[in-house]
């Protein structure tokens, strides 16, 4: 049976000016976080589906990284302030030049790679994502929040992209086939992907209240 001390932080849980603070049991959680974010940079779910009247063959098939699901999973979790720190801690460990925890490498040339732009905008993603559930954590601000999260990563990676394209002089072509490749074909799954992980971050942070609170 829950004693009174275990229900009355339970309920404290549910104030919405309730901050996550600094202590042994936060850094724990922090360090699990960016471990997930690496392990997902190199997690590929293969992904297929039939569409025969194509004429190109039975199955269309390509590789998703759920980088996004989790790092909308750490904004849902450790909330705006330290789901940040996560962040930026992951994307300076991969600009150090001993570190390769980014998909292609790691170092501070990454920065002139066609993907950079997506990995810097997971800082924006956070802060979008986890100040739209810290006051009102309905079912339509998940929604939201997810929603804003995903554009906002696909959004700013796409722009960047097109940036290191054309002053490499790159043609529209490679640029459209980019686009296509690393957002059109995968923004439905990290809407689908990211929903059900801010959801179980939701649950899981309750569970974690009294580690972090």
């Amino acid at each position: 049976m829950i004693n009174k001390r275990v229900k009355a932080e339970i309920r404290k849980f549910h104030k919405p000016d309730m901050k996550i603070k600094f202590g042994l049991g936060t850094i724990a959680i922090v360090c699990v976080c960016l471990l997930l974010i690496i392990m997902a940079t190199f997690t590929q779910i293969k992904i297929s589906f039939n569409i025969p009247e194509t004429g190109i063959g039975s199955y269309l098939k390509f590789e998703y990284i759920p980088q996004i699901p989790v790092i909308l999973f750490i904004a849902a979790l450790l909330g705006e302030y330290w789901g940040l720190f996560t962040v930026i801690l992951y994307i300076i460990l991969g600009l150090t030049p001993w570190m390769s925890v980014f998909a292609l490498g790691g170092g501070m040339s990454y920065v002139f790679q066609y993907n950079f732009g997506y990995i810097f905008a997971f800082i924006f993603a956070v802060i979008l994502c986890a100040k739209e559930l810290k006051y009102k954590p309905s079912i339509l601000n998940i929604v939201l929040a997810v929603l804003y999260g995903v554009f906002v990563i696909h959004l700013t990676g796409i722009i960047y992209m097109t940036i290191i394209a054309l002053l490499r002089h790159d043609g529209w072509d490679f640029i459209g086939q980019w686009i296509y490749y690393q957002s059109i074909s995968k923004i439905l799954y990290d809407i689908v992907f990211s929903l059900i992980a801010v959801f179980i971050a939701r649950g899981i942070r309750k569970l974690l209240w009294l580690i972090m609170g």
